[in-house]
């Protein structure tokens, strides 16, 4: 896995926004735009055939652990760790409910962020996949992952191919699990795509569209609607808009977390007992994509369990990092060094580390941590030489999972050891 530079593209910046990547610009008035670009062009990652199968084979792993944590946390026990997640009472049984549906529906895509270097990195340890966490819930920088594909057509010259699958996935992703939905609810449905109006920068705005193409390629019809313009009707029923259309199916690009906590939180998971889960007979509840249960996977809570269920095998716990929650690390931790994370955050927010030497490193402060803390073994991401500009920018590699198989890359870069919202997304190739 290589670091490498190429010349942009002089057209590039035109290219990936009108693809959707509205949310990448050039700063004009620094001496250096390249480094207020959220896209580079001028740069790429280079990984080896077998480094992209070891990434494969590390995702599942870990989506198979995920598997078998959920089972774990909603049997008797489980019940003393699912209550240091911080859920909400009133979504416990939706999350049950969606857990125990068969055949499995709702869930189209997440995505993981892991530590590796490469198969010939200096440090051994950097040559095995370690888990960092699972965007499991509104994972973002989808827009880009296919962007990048575009970049790789203009220059092919620079590699053999590209670990970029997303989009095929996600319309066989709609078509498996909207055929069963469909035969649930005894209807093909239009499935409606939420995000926030408040997100200014349009990301999740672009994200969702993408969605929504997908999904529409799959053949199904498809409208958009803010979160903040669904309507709950008198009988409890999610409608779009005031006196709109009664909502059988919903994508939202909004978390779970804030849902929990809504003004209509309770009616809420009151419709969803209609919805038909767990083989009960659906009476017109909405049934929300991403599914409830993601409420176990998309909270840093999930680390310690995994550490927990999976530490002692030597086969898998290769691919994680140790992980408690607070207050129950072994002391020698601070020796090593370690992470403190906040169960709910986004983009390295409020996260500290705790380096052996008594130096710290902090996250951009947000005020999140309400929820708890996780504790994990400190474990830099590899670092790698920006040679046009003479600094070093630490690098995190995330695995899109589309239907539950690993299915394409994202390279991000920062700065500093926590990728938070000023990193870089690098596109990538897979060497001849």
């Amino acid at each position: 896995m290589q670091r490498k530079m190429t010349t942009a593209r002089p057209d590039y910046l035109s290219k990936v926004q009108a693809a959707g990547l509205v949310y990448t610009h050039d700063d004009a008035h620094s001496s250096a735009p390249q480094l207020y670009r959220y896209w580079r062009d001028d740069a790429y990652y280079e990984l080896t055939p077998q480094e992209i199968e070891v990434l494969h084979q590390a995702a599942t792993a870990v989506f198979s652990m995920m598997e078998e944590a959920g089972d774990y946390l909603l049997s008797p026990a489980g019940a003393s760790d699912l209550a240091r997640f911080g859920i909400p009472h009133r979504a416990m049984r939706a999350i049950r409910d969606s857990w125990n549906e068969e055949p499995a529906a709702g869930s189209v895509y997440g995505r993981f962020d892991f530590r590796f270097g490469g198969l010939t990195h200096p440090e051994p340890d950097q040559r095995i996949p370690k888990l960092y966490e699972f965007n499991a819930d509104t994972p973002t920088s989808l827009v880009e992952s296919l962007v990048q594909w575009q970049w790789f057509e203009d220059q092919p010259q620079l590699g053999s191919s590209q670990w970029t699958n997303m989009y095929e996935d996600l319309v066989a992703a709609w078509q498996r699990n909207l055929e069963i939905i469909s035969r649930k609810i005894g209807a093909v449905p239009t499935v409606y795509f939420a995000c926030s109006e408040e997100d200014t920068s349009h990301e999740d705005q672009m994200n969702t569209l993408v969605l929504r193409d997908t999904c529409a390629a799959a053949g199904y019809r498809t409208e958009t609607i803010y979160i903040e313009n669904l309507w709950v009707d008198e009988q409890g029923r999610y409608c779009a808009g005031e006196n709109g259309p009664h909502i059988q199916v919903i994508f939202k690009l909004y978390p779970w977390e804030h849902m929990v906590h809504s003004e209509n939180a309770d009616e809420l998971f009151e419709d969803m007992r209609d919805s038909g889960f767990d083989g009960a007979s659906y009476r017109g509840g909405t049934i929300w994509i991403e599914p409830p249960y993601k409420m176990l996977w998309s909270t840093k809570a999930i680390l310690p369990v995994l550490w927990k269920l999976f530490g002692e095998d030597p086969d898998r716990s290769q691919y994680l990092l140790p992980a408690w929650f607070d207050g129950q690390a072994p002391y020698y931790i601070q020796r090593l060094g370690y992470v403190r994370k906040p169960l709910l955050s986004r983009e390295g927010a409020d996260i500290t580390m705790y380096l052996p030497d008594g130096g710290l490193t902090l996250g951009e402060a947000q005020g999140y941590g309400e929820e708890g803390f996780i504790i994990q073994e400190l474990a830099l991401p590899p670092v790698f030489r920006r040679a046009d500009e003479a600094t070093d920018v630490s690098t995190v590699l995330g695995i899109w999972m589309i239907d539950g198989e690993p299915s394409g890359l994202a390279v991000r870069e920062s700065q500093g050891p926590i990728t938070d919202n000023f990193a870089n997304f690098i596109p990538h190739v897979i060497s001849h």
